[in-house]
């Protein structure tokens, strides 16, 4: 903080005032005497990370039964489906053959996982 003097009544005040305490004088703020700096432009980077379709095909043989080639691609409610149909009716077979075909169908048609991005 640094003094300079009214340029009415030439007393010392701040230079941070914006007024004189004695005069009353308003003061004109100088730009160069203000020492802010103008907001940097920020920037924002997006990291995606890319699914494998080997890894979703290998999962879907596996535990697709259990819907977690859905989790891995993102698809939540569909893999929460199969798991749930999967544990309700897999003792009659009848859910392992409504979750097995199911499986094999999502390993053959889907390519993307749910945020739209192309599995590789």
């Amino acid at each position: 903080m640094a003094l300079i003097q009214c340029p009415e009544c030439k007393k010392e005040i701040s230079d941070r005032a914006e007024t004189c305490p004695s005069c009353g004088c308003p003061l004109a703020k100088k730009a160069a005497s203000e020492k802010i700096m103008p907001p940097l432009p920020q920037s924002v980077a997006v990291v995606t990370t890319t699914k494998s379709r080997g890894i979703y095909i290998i999962l879907g043989l596996l535990l697709g039964l259990l819907g977690i080639h859905n989790f891995y691609a993102g698809y939540y409610g569909r893999g929460a489906c199969q798991l749930i149909i999967t544990l309700t009716l897999g003792w009659l077979i009848v859910g392992l053959v409504i979750t097995g075909i199911w499986a094999l169908i999502e390993i053959i048609t889907v390519v993307e996982d749910a945020n739209g991005n192309k599995m590789t």
